[in-house]
Parts: C-alpha cells; sequence; structure tokens
C-alpha cells in the first residue's frame, strides 16, 4: 500500500525521466503544452496533482504512451 502513496513523487521522477531522455528542457516541454515551466518543475518534484488531461497532453508532447509515464520500473 505504501507504494502507491508517493505516485506523484514517482509520476514525476518518470515524466523527468522521460524528458531528459528526448533532451528537453522544462522550458522547452512547457511552451511545447502552453503551461508555464514552474508547473513541469512542480510536477516533476511530486508536488502537484495532475490531471488526467494535462498527462495527456504531455505525454502527447513527449511522444510516448500514457501508460509508459505510470511505469515506474526504470
Amino acid at each position: 500500500m505504501k507504494k502507491n502513496l508517493d505516485v506523484e513523487k514517482r509520476f514525476g521522477a518518470k515524466l523527468a525521466y522521460v524528458r531528459k531522455s528526448k533532451k528537453l528542457s522544462q522550458m522547452r516541454l512547457a511552451e511545447m503544452v502552453n503551461m508555464n515551466f514552474n508547473y513541469i518543475g512542480q510536477i516533476e518534484r511530486g508536488e502537484a496533482n495532475v490531471t488526467i488531461k494535462t498527462m495527456h497532453l504531455i505525454a502527447d508532447a513527449l511522444d510516448t504512451e500514457l501508460k509508459e509515464l505510470f511505469d515506474f520500473s526504470f
């Protein structure tokens, strides 16, 4: 059960991993999804409770499946 308590942090860490693997800055990703780069940072640090719509926009911008951002075995 503890495993699911930090889902925001795990999602954020995976997002940062995928973003960096695509050689994108937080600023560039934010521009691609029309969001503030500070918000991208909050998501990556697990400080933001992200909507499914926002997750989908980010996944599309990263050209990845949304489910990949929930694969925490990286």
